[in-house]
């Protein structure tokens, strides 16, 4: 039986303005997106009846993931009634921010469409995928991009080093819905310079990227959730520039590549918090 296995790599946001409330409830975002190391593993291949599994005991394999909507989403597409079997090997955490969902989801979009040999394009599963998830188009390209509109809206920019990043992760969560409702309350909020992080992007500057980025969920959030301040502490306690993932409550740094070996050493003594050392990602590529 044919298999295709896809990695579905995680995100941050190496600056996230929210810039608005649309008519249709939605919020308009202007962001710099990177894909990082950090990934999960999506498995599909023929089977005798459609099923979908995850590695991690408890999350929902239903309707309700965003994985099954991918799965359901190509179906007009497909010619035959052939049953597929997702696998989901989980490595990102859940509902962190670092679009863990969305990527599960874009692997699911680009391995069924090599499985089925649908022959859709990129721009054509962008366009699917951005009816499930305002972070599946990222998804399905990578590497390093600016989005607008929702986030669905996407322009190539130029690929970092692969600088390592450290990811400090709490056990905590964040309610997105009520940090959008504080900023739908909110007169004003701290300007983000997303335009100097894309510059310094461009440079492949790391002191000008480190010391522009900026996030406005980190004002909205970190107010109702102590422990995105903790984490933010740990990374400024070891001499490195924190900034919130998404909308938290994990929160990364990029580090030097000559601190890498001591800031391993230093995050595997971190407690109460789930911390990873990866690097960015400069495209999602599938694997046969």
């Amino acid at each position: 039986m044919t298999k295709i296995v896809e990695t579905g790599y995680g995100k941050i946001n190496l600056a996230l303005a929210i810039t608005g409330r649309r008519s249709d409830g939605y919020h308009d975002i202007d962001t710099v997106f990177q894909s990082i190391g950090l990934c999960d593993t999506v498995t599909l291949q023929d089977a005798d009846e459609w099923q979908l599994t995850c590695s991690v005991p408890g999350l929902a394999c239903d309707e309700t993931n965003l994985a099954y909507k991918a799965w359901q989403a190509l179906c007009p597409y497909k010619k035959d009634n052939q049953p597929v079997a997702i696998h989901i090997e989980k490595n990102i955490p859940i509902a962190a921010g670092l679009a863990g969902g969305s990527t599960d989801c874009a692997a699911v979009l680009r391995g069924l469409n090599r499985l089925w040999s649908l022959g859709l394009s990129q721009a054509d599963l962008c366009h699917i995928g951005t009816g499930l998830g305002a972070d599946v188009p990222f998804c399905i390209c990578g590497g390093t991009m600016r989005g607008t509109g929702i986030g669905e809206e996407l322009r190539e920019l130029p690929p970092l080093p692969d600088w390592p990043v450290v990811i400090v992760h709490p056990h905590a969560a964040v309610q997105t819905k009520k940090a959008y409702a504080l900023f739908d309350s909110r007169e004003r909020t701290k300007p983000i310079d997303v335009d100097a992080v894309e510059r310094a992007v461009c440079r492949s500057d790391f002191q000008a990227l480190t010391a522009s980025m900026g996030n406005t969920f980190e004002e909205l959030v970190i107010p109702d959730v102590p422990e995105v301040a903790r984490c933010q502490q740990l990374l400024s306690w070891s001499g490195l520039r924190p900034l919130m993932a998404g909308s938290g409550p994990t929160v990364f740094a990029l580090v030097p590549p000559e601190r890498e070996g001591e800031i391993r050493r230093q995050a595997a003594s971190w407690r109460d918090v789930d911390a990873y050392v990866t690097k960015v990602v400069k495209r999602v590529e599938g694997e046969a």
